[in-house]
């Protein structure tokens, strides 16, 4: 793949694109995919039938959240099958994560479905996921919540959703620039966890750099950023210098 023909949300869509040929593979080899569903209301049934084909490469045949594609955008995929956490969300607030997303619900880097499903299929879903949900004992992750909360009051916190979402399928989830998508660059991304790189870099430099179509002798190693990117880019090199205190 030659990275340096892509934007930046073509790159993010390549990872979509993954999910995709994800599916269709797994379709090849099992002949398609099946369409019966355990016992329960037809609700439930049709909402299995969704679930297999827009949920389950996240997060899993049984919710988990150990899908196949599930580690694509960086950020952990959510268990859907653990009663304590999802006990805490309403139906309603169920059917808007499923049908915004990461446009309304930023912390959680899923797409949004609604353009995709109707409201009759993404409530079966709902009506689906509550029969995965199964007794873990006591809630030991931030609740809905306070999730929503971390994100709204932490710079740092932000910083790391963001980095994850647009850098770590380059830059590594610690940043040492061995990304998911590392594996098919012939020039290996910089590691930014490196004291001596993250102590260099700088809001301004990386705005320049990334929304900037031409890179030193004209070659591009990153993609362009559209503008909308900039206002982000303050939190993710703080999460980035986090990086490197901790190394």
């Amino acid at each position: 793949m030659v990275w340096n023909q892509y934007g930046g949300k073509e790159m993010i869509r390549f990872f979509s694109r993954s999910c995709k040929r994800l599916l269709m593979v797994s379709l090849i080899l099992t002949g398609g995919i099946s369409l019966q569903a355990t016992g329960g209301s037809p609700e439930t049934v049709s909402g299995k039938q969704v679930y297999d084909r827009f949920c389950i490469y996240c997060h899993g045949e049984k919710g988990e959240g150990d899908g196949p594609a599930g580690s694509l955008s960086g950020v952990e995929t959510g268990d859907l099958s653990n009663r304590a956490y999802m006990s805490l969300l309403s139906d309603q607030e169920l059917y808007e994560r499923i049908a915004w997303g990461e446009e309304k619900f930023p912390y959680l880097q899923m797409p949004g479905w609604r353009s995709s499903l109707s409201d009759e299929e993404i409530r079966a879903v709902v009506t689906y996921v509550r029969s995965l949900a199964v007794d873990k004992g006591p809630l030991t992750t931030p609740s809905p919540e306070q999730r929503d909360r971390k994100f709204r009051t932490d710079p740092l916190e932000r910083g790391r959703i963001y980095y994850l979402h647009y850098c770590s399928g380059c830059h590594g989830k610690s940043g040492d620039g061995d990304g998911e998508a590392a594996k098919n660059m012939t020039t290996r991304p910089v590691a930014l966890s490196n004291p001596g790189i993250a102590s260099t870099i700088t809001t301004e430099n990386v705005i320049n750099y990334l929304t900037t179509r031409k890179q030193g002798g004209n070659v591009r190693n990153m993609p362009v950023f559209e503008d909308e990117f900039k206002d982000k880019v303050d939190e993710i090199v703080l999460y980035i210098k986090a990086l490197a205190k901790a190394k």
